[in-house]
Order: structure tokens, then C-alpha cells, then sequence
């Protein structure tokens, strides 16, 4: 496709990436000079200088020809007003990123499809989405949702008290039959494996799991997640901590919301129906002891002041609680932070730019999460009717994956389909192939139209 990014930050430029390396023809607008320098280095595509609402601008860019353009300013206005552009050269994909509540929230006097956005995301919203994944499944160490969360990925230590320990995909399989989960890769020693029916999953391994949601209560029996302690406290002055706190109104879980801001706490607690929200902070250390910390499931810090977050997160796992979870705008080493005790850094910017990969490659789970620094990659494919894998049964296709190899994930018609062996893989599916890069020739090849090898 030919896509037009309007944006060179953190968001732009991860988007940037991963569309490069789909192939993609790429132009990248940034109105700051010494960013686009910066960005000329990093990627391979067009850099260009100056307002991303300039028609001049747009139209250098290629804008008459388009597929997308994604708008990813810091500034709703302006990437409201680049779709609206967008609009008029009939770009049939045009994505916004807006954090305006008004937008958010819905509005009875602006519909966003008139003023030529066919696409939306919150940052605030996809933030708070991201902490929710953690929160729904405790001790994960990789989470991320699909197909509007309808299939769920998860990362896990496998410890020896897990009830998969020491057992094989195809005896867990029968034992939870008929609930599904697949066992899509694990690292084992630093090792990336794709497992089989037959692997041993051991206590030390990293495991990957794909599962639908309603698999989701026994996947957390099978990895022993304890549900008996039901308190969160989190802290926060900002959107995003009142989209968090709205959607952990919704659980069963007890929580405390302690805001920095006397202003934005008493709005707060006009929202929240069964919080308990207080004016304070947690860098105070006996705050945390008075509100029993240490008795909590987790300590979630959603402020926009990153040092406030990361300095309360570290004093909340002082003081005892289980799991802690700290948002920031910041590029820190995240290996630092979580060998000093931070559990989970998660960076609005950077899942502003999933949630944007999501909506362009549906189900596109290696733009999406990276498994692991191993060699294991997840690749989708399309199928056409004449290459050799279409009309066939999952089970058949598998006969001819080499082992490290396996089938992820079928996306037919936006919809993600976690398959079996009876499965049939039909002709327009996208299927995601999970599988050591050794084999990515051997496996492309069964994804290829047949037309191709004919000779003469």
C-alpha cells in the first residue's frame, strides 16, 4: 500500500518501522527539522520537512495516489484537518489520533465521518485497554488482545506448582478439552522453541499461549493465577487514570484511587460509583502503609509525570504489594526497571502505535507484540485459490510445516480464528504462521500461487 504518516514522533516513527518491513511504500511528514534528520536515519523512506496540513506538502508526498494516510500529531486539530484533506482526494483509509474527552466520549454536534476520519484511536483508552490485559491475568509477563479482544495472547514463567508443568500440549489439550489454547512458542534457555504435541513444557520455560476470551477462567487455572486477593491501588492525575479507573469500576476487585490533584480527584470521585478515591501522594510512604499496600494485587501509577510514577511504584513494591505497573511517555531501558522491581513500563506512545498496526493488518500478531528476542517470527500470509495450502485441512498442512513451525491464527473476513486440525484454510484467509526463521523459506513456499512454479 502507499501510506502517508503525518507525525515523526514516537508513534510515527514506530509505525514507520513496521510498515517498512511489510513492504509498504512510506512517506513520513514532520513539521520539526532536526527530527526529520533523525528519521531520515532510522528508515528507509520519504522524509519530508514542514506542516503535515499543507495540500503542497500532502500532494509531495503522494497524496492523489494513497491507500491510507494516518495522522499521529500530538495535536487533535491538525490531524483532524489532514483526513479532512485526505477526504477530498477520496484516500479511502484515514486514521486519526485524537485525545480530546469531548471525542472520546462521543459527541452529539461532531461526527468525525463527516470531517473525513474513517478511523479513531484514544491513547487514553488503548493505555488504559493495556493495563487492563495485566490486570485480568496476573503474573503475565506479555499481554496483548486481538479481534477487539476476543483473542487473547499471553506471556508466562512457567513455574513447577503450575498445573501444565511437566506435561505435553496434547496432554493439556485432552485434560481441558473442550476448551481451547494454543501453545505457540516458549524459550527455553535462552532458546526460541516452537512447540509440538509432543514438547515437554518445563518449569523455568517462557511460555506463549493464544486463547479465546472464553478460555480465559480456566488458562487461569491451568497457570495457577490466585484470585483471593481482590484490592488494587493506583494513582494518577490524568485521562487515562479515569479511563483505567472506569474500567476497574467495572470488576469485582477493591480498589483505592489516590489522586495527586484536590481538582482532579473531586472529578474523579463524581465519576466513580464504587471507588474509593483520595487526595494524596503515593511517593509518601506512610500513605501506602495506611492504605495496606502491601495486601494488594497490584499498584497501578497512570500520572503524565513519569518520575512520579516510577518513584511510587518502587516504593509500593518496597512495601509489599505483589505487582506493580507504571506508565511513561519516556525511552527508558525497561530490563532496568524491571530488574529494580517495576513489573510492567508501558508506554503510551508505543501502544498508540499497536493499536494503529492492529487496524491496518488485522490480526497481525508480529506488529503487534514481539515474542521474545529469539529467532521466532510470526508472518502472515495470504491465500490465493491456486497455492497448495488452500482447501486443505489444517492437520494436512501441518504434515508439511517443518517442525518450529505452526499455524497461529487463521483472519477471515475481520474475524480471528484460533484453528484445530479440521479446520479448512480457504482461499482470501490470512494466515498467521508462527515459526522459526530457518523454516520461513519452506513455509513461504506453501503460501505461494502455484503459477509461479511453472516453468516455460
Amino acid at each position: 500500500m502507499r501510506i502517508i504518516i503525518v507525525g515523526g514522533g514516537v508513534v510515527g516513527m514506530s509505525l514507520g518501522d513496521h510498515l517498512l518491513r511489510d513492504k509498504h511504500q512510506l512517506s513520513l511528514i514532520e513539521v520539526d527539522p532536526l527530527l526529520c534528520e533523525q528519521l531520515g536515519e532510522k528508515l528507509d523512506a520519504q522524509i519530508l520537512n514542514g506542516p503535515g496540513t499543507s495540500p503542497t506538502i500532502l500532494k509531495e508526498a503522494g497524496l492523489p495516489d494513497a491507500d491510507m494516510v494516518l495522522a499521529v500529531t500530538p495535536s487533535d486539530e491538525v490531524n483532524m484537518l489532514v483526513c479532512a484533506i485526505a477526504a477530498q482526494y477520496d484516500v479511502k483509509h484515514r486514521i486519526a489520533r485524537l485525545r480530546s474527552a469531548e471525542f472520546a466520549e462521543g459527541s452529539d454536534v461532531i461526527d468525525l465521518a463527516r470531517l473525513g476520519v474513517t478511523s479513531v484511536i484514544y491513547p487514553e483508552k488503548v493505555l488504559a485497554d493495556q493495563i487492563m490485559q495485566f490486570v485480568e491475568t496476573p503474573h503475565a509477563i506479555e499481554a496483548a488482545n486481538f479481534e477487539q479482544g476476543r483473542i487473547l495472547l499471553r506471556g508466562f514463567k512457567v513455574t513447577e506448582e503450575m498445573e501444565l508443568a511437566n506435561k505435553t500440549p496434547q496432554q493439556i489439550r485432552e485434560e481441558i478439552a473442550p476448551v481451547v489454547v494454543l501453545f505457540s512458542a516458549l524459550i527455553r534457555n535462552g532458546t526460541g522453541v516452537i512447540p509440538d504435541g509432543a514438547t515437554v513444557i518445563e518449569s523455568g520455560d517462557t511460555l506463549y499461549t493464544l486463547f479465546p476470551r472464553e478460555s480465559l477462567d480456566r488458562f487461569r487455572k491451568l497457570i495457577g493465577i490466585e484470585t483471593k486477593n481482590r484490592k488494587i491501588i493506583m494513582t494518577g492525575d490524568s485521562y487515562s487514570s479515569i479511563e483505567l479507573a472506569k474500567l476497574l469500576d467495572k470488576t469485582d476487585y477493591q480498589v483505592t484511587y489516590v489522586d495527586p490533584s484536590l481538582e482532579h480527584a473531586n472529578k474523579a470521585a463524581a465519576l466513580l460509583e464504587n471507588i474509593e478515591v483520595l487526595h494524596g501522594t503515593c511517593t509518601e510512604p506512610d500513605l501506602l502503609r495506611e492504605l495496606n499496600v502491601d495486601a494488594a494485587s497490584f499498584f497501578i501509577a497512570a500520572s503524565d509525570e513519569a518520575d512520579y510514577n516510577m518513584l511510587s511504584a518502587l516504593l509500593a513494591k518496597a512495601e509489599g504489594v505483589h505487582e506493580v505497573i507504571a506508565t511513561t511517555t519516556e525511552d527508558l531501558h525497561d530490563h532496568l526497571f524491571h530488574s529494580i522491581g517495576i513489573d510492567h513500563i508501558i508506554n503510551p506512545r508505543v501502544t498508540t502505535a499497536r493499536a494503529i498496526l492492529d487496524i491496518i493488518s488485522r490480526g497481525h500478531i508480529g506488529a503487534v507484540v514481539k515474542l521474545s528476542d529469539v529467532d521466532i517470527e510470526a508472518v502472515r500470509f495470504n491465500v490465493s485459490a491456486d497455492c497448495e495450502v488452500a482447501n486443505q485441512k489444517v492437520r494436512k498442512v501441518a504434515t508439511k510445516l517443518r517442525r518450529g513451525s505452526i499455524i497461529g491464527v487463521i483472519v477471515r473476513e475481520d474475524r480471528m480464528i484460533l484453528p484445530d486440525g479440521e479446520t479448512i484454510i480457504k482461499p482470501d484467509d490470512h494466515v498467521i504462521v508462527i515459526t522459526q526463521h530457518r523454516n520461513l523459506s519452506i513455509v513461504s513456499k506453501l503460501f505461494k500461487p502455484r503459477r509461479l512454479f511453472k516453468r516455460g
